[in-house]
């Protein structure tokens, strides 16, 4: 950091508290932070860490030129904070999560409902969700007609595509599994979902069309590992119930 920022990085964490920092410090301290500066009007400036969170803080008028108060001083203290900013660390901390460390969510996606399964570190979790309403009559959307009244389309299962969007809020990676074209894919429904509705969401999400038909639920798991390029280190991922092969050995 440039020393003039470097100042005001410790003039914002000091004791007793530092009053009145100027505007412009704080604004040029925070690009060399490396947050993401907005400068809106009536002299407020809309700050985002890496990790995605924002403040916006609002100045005070000051001999000097607009000043940030006791109160926004304290507030951009607890937010530096919180993404792992201090003078000592003046780096943000950022989420670094790779290979099998991340919380990788593979979902494949018919009209019956979803089948999610949770890949992070050797572990698997699988769950479910089912559509309510007009979908949990497990017709396919390609024959939604047959479902409409008085000629209207039979209305989406927003119920069923939030709960969706919530299971991807919570991945580090996400793969949908699946084929299919336009609205008789339901990945494609869900993606224009998540696009309206969750576009933070939808930065994770990768799609992949496979086959389902002709794939058992170990294969596209398989596939799905391959996808991400996580194969396990020391034991394979199985699905529970199912008998693991050995690995037998290479003949010479």
């Amino acid at each position: 950091m440039r020393r003039q920022h470097e100042r005001t990085l410790k003039a914002l964490f000091s004791h007793p508290l530092h009053h009145n920092l100027r505007m412009a410090e704080v604004e040029g301290m925070a690009r060399d932070l490396g947050l993401k500066v907005e400068c809106l009007s009536d002299h407020r400036l809309n700050l985002q860490r890496p990790d995605g969170e924002r403040i916006v803080l609002h100045a005070a008028t000051g001999v000097q030129g607009p000043l940030l108060d006791h109160e926004g001083v304290l507030r951009l203290r607890r937010f530096l904070q919180q993404g792992g900013i201090s003078p000592e660390h003046p780096e943000a901390e950022q989420k670094r999560v790779r290979g099998d460390q991340a919380k990788r969510l593979v979902v494949h996606l018919d009209h019956r409902g979803a089948r999610l399964w949770w890949l992070e570190g050797e572990e698997l979790t699988i769950s479910t969700v089912e559509p309510h309403g007009l979908w949990s009559s497990h017709q396919r959307l390609s024959h939604r007609h047959d479902r409409d009244v008085a000629g209207q389309r039979a209305p989406l299962d927003f119920e069923y595509l939030n709960a969706m969007g919530a299971a991807i809020h919570q991945a580090d990676r996400v793969l949908l599994v699946g084929h299919g074209h336009g609205e008789s894919d339901l990945r494609h429904v869900l993606m224009e979902h998540l696009r309206q509705q969750h576009p933070e969401a939808i930065k994770k999400v990768e799609t992949l069309n496979v086959d389902d038909t002709a794939c058992t639920d170990a294969e596209l798991l398989a596939i799905a590992r391959a996808h991400f390029g996580n194969q396990p280190h020391r034991h394979q991922l199985h699905i529970p119930g199912q008998a693991v092969a050995e690995d037998k050995p290479e003949s010479s």
